[in-house]
């Protein structure tokens, strides 16, 4: 499968997040992309976007960069109009959900490791599990989300986890699939085609 790999990180610590990431995608044709605003995105002939996680200083899910526009209004855009199926991991769950109008909050805590979530009944039907074990890596978090656009496929006490577009090809978590755990990468990318 040929696939965009939008690296969302600015930061260089977060390397291992992003390399953890590369490493998951494996036996497919990856292109990767650094997002900035302004970004012109080689989704030409790909198969499927992935929008990785991500943040830093001067690029979280609010901050502008000019003339207040937003850092991800760029990508807000291309979620908006790109046909590809998307998966949006962590940050890219972010850039989704704010692209169909959910608000995304800053949490006192950062949460980090390995955490449980519910899922919902879409979410038992999409992944056949009750609950999932995976990591995560936020300090952002999203309460709720547009039901005219998404079924909510996981929750946990900081948010929604999983989300699926009612009618596009189109699946975000606000966990890590790619660190391990209950779901893989792969079987998400396998649930954003379906």
């Amino acid at each position: 499968m040929k696939i965009l790999l939008v690296n969302n990180y600015q930061k260089a610590n977060e390397t291992a997040t992003f390399e953890a990431l590369k490493l998951s995608l494996a036996g497919h044709q990856v292109e990767f992309q650094r997002y900035k605003p302004g970004l012109q995105f080689a989704d030409a002939d790909k198969d499927l976007v992935i929008l990785s996680g991500g943040g830093g200083e001067g690029s979280e899910i609010n901050d502008t960069y000019s003339q207040d526009k937003l850092w991800y209004e760029d990508q807000i855009n291309f979620i908006l109009s790109t046909k590809k199926p998307l998966v949006g991991v962590c940050m890219g769950f972010e850039v989704i959900a704010s692209a169909y109008g959910s608000k995304v909050f800053e949490m006192d805590d950062y949460i980090r490791g390995f955490k449980r979530s519910k899922t919902t009944n879409k979410g038992l039907q999409q992944f056949n599990k009750k609950t999932l074990t995976q990591y995560e890596s936020h300090k952002w978090y999203v309460p709720s989300v547009s039901s005219k656009h998404f079924e909510v496929l996981a929750e946990s006490v900081s948010g929604v986890e999983a989300i699926k577009h009612k009618t596009r090809a189109l699946i975000a978590t606000q966990f890590h699939p790619e660190k391990g755990g209950t779901l893989s990468l792969n079987q998400l990318i396998s649930s954003s085609l379906v």
